[in-house]
């Protein structure tokens, strides 16, 4: 009768250890793939776990000349290049002081010049801690997406054909 319960613990053991060395061994990649793996577990979190819109994208950071819009605590639209092509950028962790900001950067972990989808490019803040908010999403939107996003987070659309450059305080 006690053999049983013995050989339930080793096998359970055997299976445990079995799975470790397989996650271990899937895991053996690049630095970039494996915030990729990140990314995407963590950008399905958040609005109702809800699929973004739009599609993953890049943008040059020497694209991006400061013109923004908060959707909420994390997410924002940036503009890049110059008020013509809108990104949805999802962040790690809420900045519950975002739209307050009157300044915001971005840092490339890859040093490439582009912050895209999948790298855990950051989003820097000034004065707030931590200074660097990892992104976990950046999708490229049409304008239909980036307006939907705006009246879903009750922000009226910019008036003319150029968004306000910085942050547009909501409701405006």
């Amino acid at each position: 009768m006690r053999a049983q319960p013995l050989r339930w613990i080793v096998l359970t053991a055997l299976a445990a250890t079995a799975v470790l060395l397989w996650g271990c061994a899937s895991n053996r990649s690049s630095p970039a793939s494996q915030g990729a793996a990140v990314a995407a577990n963590l950008g399905s979190t958040g609005r109702s776990a809800a699929p973004l819109p739009g599609q993953p994208g890049c943008f040059r950071l020497s694209d991006f000349d400061g013109s923004w819009t908060v959707l909420n605590d994390s997410e924002l639209i940036v503009y890049a290049p110059l008020y013509s092509q809108p990104y949805l950028i999802k962040l790690f962790a809420p900045v519950p002081t975002l739209r307050f900001r009157e300044r915001l950067g971005f840092a490339d972990t890859g040093h490439t010049g582009m912050i895209c989808n999948d790298t855990m490019d950051t989003l820097v803040v000034p004065r707030w801690e931590p200074e660097r908010v990892p992104i976990v999403a950046v999708r490229k939107l049409t304008e239909s997406e980036a307006r939907h996003l705006l009246a879903e987070n009750h922000i009226r659309p910019p008036r003319g054909p150029q968004p306000v450059r910085g942050n547009q305080p909501p409701g405006q």
